[in-house]
């Protein structure tokens, strides 16, 4: 792989750095193209049928608007990979959407949408429409992303027919009857009233013998543990981008149209820059930090293109580690020989690539030179220098570990051994008449008392400061009937605890006639969502709408119409 890469090498840097600079100019440009990756005269099918260009361009607006209106940000491709956001899935099911809605015969009015902008830019307060609020939006923030106002008019009306095919769909979902919805808040605000043991592995660490031969005997049975695997040292050259900041700087300077472009992206990021109070700042108090953002990029692109053409150069030369140490020394770099590291720790170096192991351990003295590798604040070029074999160290060397490993795996047996007998002895406690307390007691254990809890708790203290999980905890309440233990549950590390569960306390009355009606629309528009959700991922499969555009495009009678 690397043999290849490096008889390419000329033309694939080439590539890589028109990509930056591409990506670069991008930063720059809020316009983003719709229909990524597909062909002018392609666009993928919907039930069979070819997607107009027009339509899968709206599609990709209302996902950009949408993850804006979300954000605050348009959807450049490092706040899409920040937010989890994939553009083209959102905008081909927003694609399919608004085929549903046309399909379902859902029109909006001109008065639903004016009615909307309104409440939209309206004062909360007193419920005045703010034209400058809106004027400010259409002409300044959305031209930012490459959104007209009719575009966003639109979205709109999209966004508004999407909202009643999901109360259409959803429907099915609010079909729940108030008795069953009494029955659902009482089990969910049903209280458990519960006791618990929590025991700790470290209680035990003392109990635990140690003699030589036994742990030699651990050792030897568990050599793999403390073997030291292969390890490699390469040489390498590390190019920061700070190095290019005060070209970058320059490059700034020479802008005549700096300061436009720094006012659109303020306007464009506005949420982002906020002073220590959380104070939206104004674009004077932004500048310093809005130029800095500038030259660091900056910096970055002209730092890959310098590093480009350093590997260019590189890769014209014999593939051995003496062709980085020339070619360093020639242009006055400094090279550097790593600590031994591990494949897959990589070495102890500045924010060193996650593939920089990998790429070390395909390296030969046959083959020396590695690939190109970015990291977040510049670029490394290595060489192979040697390969260590794996070795297993003597006793003697590991003995510290041995015991402190051996210390812990026997005190989590003896844990779990004193579980079980907590659980037994308990048990028998409760069957005798006595309490579960009485019965940890008798063993040396201290039983807590935990604060009543419902199924939907997401915080219970004292369990947590043992660092047991409310779920877990909370789950395992439940599955018990009163009166019962529970085996030991393990948390990990050794540790563990016993549950009892005393009682179950029934939701007062009065807050079932104060929160049901509450409780009964909330379930219902959960149960409605979950519905269309349920419904949209059965069409987004049956549609095709996610798939890559065929070869040859398949007739389809499309949905509804008994294909």
């Amino acid at each position: 792989m690397i043999g290849t890469l490096r008889r390419h090498s000329q033309w694939l840097w080439g590539i890589i750095i028109t990509v930056v600079i591409v990506t670069f100019v991008f930063f720059f440009s809020p316009d983003i193209g719709s229909g990524q990756g597909r062909s002018e005269e392609n666009h993928g099918t919907l039930y069979g049928q070819p997607i107009k260009r027009d339509d899968l361009a709206q599609a990709y607006t209302d996902a950009k608007l949408f993850f804006f209106l979300n954000t605050g940000q348009w959807p450049t491709p490092e706040q899409a990979m920040m937010y989890r956001y994939n553009l083209d899935r959102e905008a081909r099911q927003r694609l399919l959407i608004n085929h549903h809605v046309r399909q379902e015969g859902i029109e909006i009015g001109k008065d639903a949408l004016v009615q909307n902008i309104k409440d939209t830019f309206s004062n909360p307060e007193t419920g005045v429409f703010n034209l400058q609020q809106y004027d400010a939006f259409t002409k300044q923030r959305l031209p930012a992303g490459g959104v007209t106002e009719a575009g966003f008019e639109r979205y709109l009306k999209n966004e508004l027919g999407r909202q009643q095919l999901a109360r259409m769909f959803g429907l099915p979902g609010k079909l729940i009857s108030t008795q069953g919805a009494d029955g659902f808040y009482r089990r969910e605000n049903e209280q458990a009233l519960t006791e618990f043991v929590f025991l700790s592995s470290s209680n035990s660490l003392a109990k635990v013998k140690l003699d030589d031969a036994t742990l030699r005997t651990y050792h030897t049975n568990n050599l793999t543990t403390y073997r030291i695997p292969a390890r490699a040292l390469v040489h390498y050259v590390y190019l920061p981008y700070t190095n290019y900041n005060a070209e970058a700087d320059k490059e700034l300077t020479a802008n005549t149209n700096l300061s436009s472009i720094m006012e659109a992206y303020y306007t464009t990021n506005i949420f982002r820059f906020k002073d220590t109070n959380d104070i939206a700042m104004t674009f004077v108090q932004a500048m310093p930090k809005i130029r800095t953002e500038f030259r660091d990029d900056f910096a970055v692109r002209i730092g890959q293109k310098k590093s480009g053409e350093f590997a260019n150069e590189l890769f014209k030369q014999e593939n051995k580690a003496a062709s980085l140490l020339a070619l360093a020394a020639k242009r006055g770099l400094t090279v550097k020989v790593t600590e031994p590291f591990t494949e897959f720790e990589g070495p102890k170096l500045t924010n060193a690539p996650g593939n920089f192991g990998r790429t070390a351990f395909q390296l030969t003295a046959e083959e020396a030179l590695g690939q190109m590798l970015p990291g977040t604040d510049g670029v490394y070029f290595i060489a192979f220098k040697e390969r260590l074999t794996p070795e297993d160290p003597p006793f003697a060397q590991v003995r510290a570990k041995v015991v402190e490993d051996y210390q812990r795996s026997q005190a989590a047996e003896l844990t779990l051994t004193e579980g079980t007998k907590l659980v037994q002895a308990a048990n028998d406690a409760l069957t005798k008449g006595t309490s579960f307390k009485d019965a940890a007691k008798a063993l040396g254990h201290i039983s807590l008392e935990v604060p009543a809890f419902s199924r939907s708790e997401r915080k219970i203290e004292i369990v947590t400061s043992r660092g047991v999980g409310v779920e877990e905890f909370r789950e395992q309440a439940f599955a018990l009937a009163a009166g019962k233990v529970s085996n030991f549950r393990s948390t990990g590390g050794g540790d563990g605890f016993v549950l009892h569960v005393r009682s179950f306390q029934p939701v007062a009355e009065e807050l079932v006639k104060t929160e049901l009606p509450k409780f009964t629309d909330s379930l219902r528009e959960n149960r409605a969502n979950y519905a269309y959700r349920e419904w949209l991922g059965r069409e987004v499969e049956r549609s095709g709408v996610m798939a890559e555009p065929p070869t040859q495009t398949k007739k389809s009678t499309g949905p509804g119409t008994g294909e």
